[in-house]
């Protein structure tokens, strides 16, 4: 079965956990590890891992009688020297992590992919999932062939797959990866969610850049605290190689005093303190906008049509991750021209209209803001928002983006946004609540996503812009446990060119 996997080669699991301690035999020669117990195969090799699901540990005797030819542990079983069905010892490696040796574990399987590329990655609160993007056309333009790992999808060189998460699980990330390799790959863009980090999905990879865009108030009811949730960031840095250059961002308070204690080389970015590339926005339209980008003494022009003061950030981020790697300004600024639309990032859906429709992940206080602010500067008439925040998610930020919603819109219409299993209802009471009673007025709730979306274009007009918020690219909409086909652009498009018959 193990033969299946393309590009997998025997691995000593003794030498890759040589942390271990082994109880039941002297190695194993690892073919293909698991954790899921319903999907082991004989020999394969059962890492226990503790997940928001369940204790995997309280499955290894399951997994042995499914015929688990090795297990690593984190926890001491009552007897470590387990039998299987011929009466055979199954060794049982003891390690401080199954996390961390799993994913170590999968990158030894591929043979350590990672290794044999310049690795970059990109990692903070927004901002990943674009700055990827635009390194990636950086060193497209600089004729490199690159290899990218982002929340929009994977590409390995010749093939892409659309994909939903930020970071893939370790298996499914080293198996890119080692398509990288075979499709002559010579850099790889990854984005790195916190949850990755604190779950130790990257061990057995090392960068050599490391770009950390932001780090603002998020995902909390994960990590538990602010700080554990800028400890999980930090950890990044763990993954550096000895060689290897941070980008760092000097407009945020937090990522500038990483450089206090970062004893490693550095490259900064930023628009209002003192850093390495800088930009001084020249004009600013809807559709498109022009900057000098500016490193050490040389200053360049830049025309680009990823739009947002936010967005514009992220494109100074690319610069200098570009300049790190030795690409000179000028291919830069061609690789950042290069890209004319990343999906669901400031997305504009142009159908004939009188009015600007705009499409924006904006999921943040911050990037709300940011949007609106910059929306405002360039649109004529009014700002006609439609915005939703997801269910089961962290609760302290609503009131702040009803309040900044309502504040920087000329009407405001709160939708659901895969409201999950928490009532829409509380979901909208506690954006509400952030409303200023002086904004009351220009602010309605629509639970259908649909006709709030519908409703917000029926009442634009020549010079307004409509801004679709939150949900971006996303494909589904989560109601209950149930996930729906949703796409906001469609549902605008279909809706537009229906009126312009």
């Amino acid at each position: 079965m193990q033969s299946c996997y393309q590009g997998i080669s025997p691995v000593s699991l003794r030498k890759v956990l040589h942390e271990s301690e082994l109880f039941g035999g002297d190695d194993y020669v690892m073919l293909n590890c698991v954790t899921n117990v319903e999907k082991i195969f004989p020999g394969d090799v059962y890492f226990a891992l503790r997940t928001a699901q369940g204790d995997g540990h309280s499955r290894i005797d399951e997994a042995i009688e499914r015929g688990a030819g090795a297990v690593v542990s984190e926890k001491m079983t009552e007897n470590p020297f387990k039998l299987n069905s011929r009466g055979e010892l199954v060794p049982l490696f003891l390690v401080p992590s199954t996390q961390s040796a799993y994913a170590r574990a999968c990158q030894a399987l591929y043979r350590f992919p990672a290794r044999q590329m310049n690795m970059i990655g990109i990692t903070g609160t927004s901002g990943k999932t674009m700055t990827a993007f635009l390194i990636a056309a950086i060193l497209g333009a600089a004729n490199e062939n690159v290899g990218l790992l982002n929340s929009l999808g994977c590409f390995d060189g010749q093939d892409a797959s659309a994909n939903t998460i930020t970071t893939l699980p370790p298996k499914r990330t080293s198996s890119w990866l080692s398509r990288m390799i075979q499709n002559d790959c010579s850099h790889a863009v990854m984005e790195v969610s916190s949850q990755a980090l604190a779950q130790s999905r990257l061990d057995g990879i090392e960068f050599q850049t490391i770009c950390l865009t932001n780090i603002m108030r998020n995902h909390i009811d994960f990590h538990g605290s602010i700080d554990n949730y800028r400890k999980a960031k930090m950890r990044m840095f763990e993954y550096l190689g000895h060689d290897g250059t941070a980008i760092l961002n000097a407009d945020d308070p937090i990522v500038s005093e990483v450089t206090r204690w970062l004893k490693i080389p550095t490259v900064t970015y930023g628009m209002n303190e003192e850093a390495d590339v800088s930009a001084m926005v020249l004009e600013q339209h809807v559709s498109e906008q022009t900057i000098l980008l500016t490193a050490g003494s040389e200053t360049l022009p830049l025309r680009t049509r990823i739009v947002g003061n936010h967005h514009l950030m992220n494109c100074l981020a690319a610069a200098a991750a570009g300049l790190r790697m030795g690409v000179d300004l000028a291919t830069i600024v061609r690789g950042i021209e290069s890209v004319d639309v990343i999906p669901g990032r400031m997305e504009r859906l142009d159908c004939g209209q009188p009015f600007s429709v705009i499409v924006d992940s904006a999921s943040t206080p911050e990037e709300l803001k940011s949007t609106l602010h910059f929306l405002r500067e360039v649109t004529e008439g009014r700002i006609l928002t439609v915005f939703g925040v997801s269910g089961g998610q962290t609760r302290t930020r609503r009131p702040m983006m009803g309040d900044a919603a309502s504040r920087l819109s000329n009407h405001l219409i709160l939708t659901d946004m895969n409201p999950g299993t928490e009532p829409p209802e509380k979901i909208m009471e506690e954006l509400l609540s952030g409303v200023q009673a002086r904004c009351r007025k220009r602010v309605e709730v629509c639970h259908s996503r649909e006709e709030a979306i519908q409703s917000a274009l029926e009442m634009a007009e020549p010079g307004d812009c409509v801004l679709i918020a939150g949900k971006g690219n996303e494909k589904f909409q989560l109601i209950g446990r149930e996930a729906r086909k949703h796409d906001d652009r469609e549902i605008a498009r279909r809706w537009l060119y229906e009126m312009a018959d």
